[in-house]
């Protein structure tokens, strides 16, 4: 764009020279032209320049910084963020991670795309820990815990395989109706996969708070497997990113609290020298116990809508209205500002704007999104 700049400021100077080339001009009304003689040599080197010109006009693109998404090869479609290996095909791996209290901490949650986070019944809350490229996860994924049709929906909208131990009936039927692929704990060829750790039984945890799988199992089993690890063509991620997500009109969310219930607390704390969220719940940092790793992300987004408890279930379960529309938020750099959602279909992605309408466009890293209750008392501290 510099050197097109630059070639029509030349060509204006030619035009000012040949304008004024004759001191001796004729009176005002008396018409005289004036011609500015080139020799062969300077027409042959501008004809040049205007062929570069031209040529570096169409190769550069205007100036921005939203990221090609055109061609997602070297990229995690995820995050926009480079990878040594082509892995944007995959389905990525969807993993149920158990955030009871006793059960923390939890293993491979640092290391994860995306993680959803959403209510279950008692006011407690679970995680969907999302990965591109399950291959490049260190250690163990857990504790494992049950699914439910909510979170199953995420899963079918990402063609995401997922990984459980169990779930409701609910969740089951979902599964079917849905065509979800699992890797379920608890029937199934993959069962053998996970395993209870004794460290933790033998210090008096409770069962259901010690299973998980490994990592490095998953990646086996599924290239042993006949179950599909690709997206089927036409498969595409609908977000887009630009290097620098920070709403240039947002206000300051230096702190940002999200009350799921009176159980549950999650905390976004801006980490300046990193530019990212570093994530706190009960009181505490929210880390990895395989990589001692604070959980950190570029993105956070709140989904505000109904959640309901199931009339007449005898287990408390809930209903979380996972399609339709609503409003949000959304933070980056320490910014935020409202925002709309929309989801069409129980298998579709969330689609994300601005109150003016635009699309929203994330910063390149991870996001955590939470969904919460339309009347979830959010708040941001400058």
């Amino acid at each position: 764009m510099k050197r097109v700049i630059a070639f029509f400021l030349t060509l204006a100077l030619l035009f000012c020279l040949a304008a004024c080339g004759d001191s001796n001009t004729a009176s005002d009304d008396t018409p005289t032209e004036v011609v500015q003689e080139t020799s062969d040599e300077e027409q042959e080197a501008a004809n040049n320049a205007a062929a570069e010109a031209a040529e570096a006009d169409a190769e550069e693109p205007e100036d921005t910084d939203e990221v090609d998404t055109t061609n997602w090869e070297g990229l995690n479609p995820l995050t926009v963020e480079p990878t040594e290996t082509y892995v944007s095909a995959n389905r990525p791996v969807m993993v149920m991670l158990n955030n009871l209290k006793q059960a923390l901490p939890q293993s491979g949650n640092s290391q994860a795309d995306i993680i959803y986070e959403m209510l279950e019944e008692g006011g407690i809350t679970r995680m969907l820990a999302v990965y591109q490229d399950i291959s490049a996860v260190e250690g163990n994924l857990g504790t494992i815990r049950s699914t439910r049709p909510y979170y199953v929906d995420l899963v079918a909208g990402l063609d995401g395989i997922l990984v459980h131990a169990g779930g409701s009936n609910a969740a089951y039927e979902k599964i079917d109706s849905l065509g979800v692929t699992d890797l379920d704990a608890l029937s199934g060829g993959a069962s053998t996969l996970f395993w209870r750790d004794k460290t933790r039984l033998a210090a008096g945890i409770a069962t259901e708070h010690t299973m998980y799988i490994t990592a490095s199992d998953i990646v086996d089993y599924l290239a042993s497997s006949s179950l599909r690890t690709e997206h089927e063509d036409g498969f595409a991620m609908q977000q887009t990113f630009v290097e620098d997500g920070t709403p240039s009109d947002g206000s300051a969310a230096t702190v940002i609290t999200v009350p799921f219930s009176s159980y549950k607390t999650g905390e976004f704390t801006y980490d300046a020298s990193t530019g990212k969220y570093l994530v706190s719940e009960y009181g505490s940092a929210y880390v990895d116990e395989t990589t001692g790793d604070q959980v950190s992300v570029t993105n956070v987004i709140i989904i505000m809508t109904s959640i309901s408890s199931i009339a007449g279930n005898s287990k408390g379960r809930i209903d979380v209205t996972m399609t339709g529309s609503g409003i949000g938020y959304y933070a980056c750099g320490g910014k935020y500002i409202p925002i709309n959602w929309s989801r069409t279909s129980e298998d579709s992605q969330y689609q994300f704007t601005t109150m003016s309408g635009e699309q929203l466009q994330l910063g390149v890293g991870k996001s955590y999104i939470n969904i919460v209750s339309s009347t979830c008392a959010v708040s941001f501290v400058g």
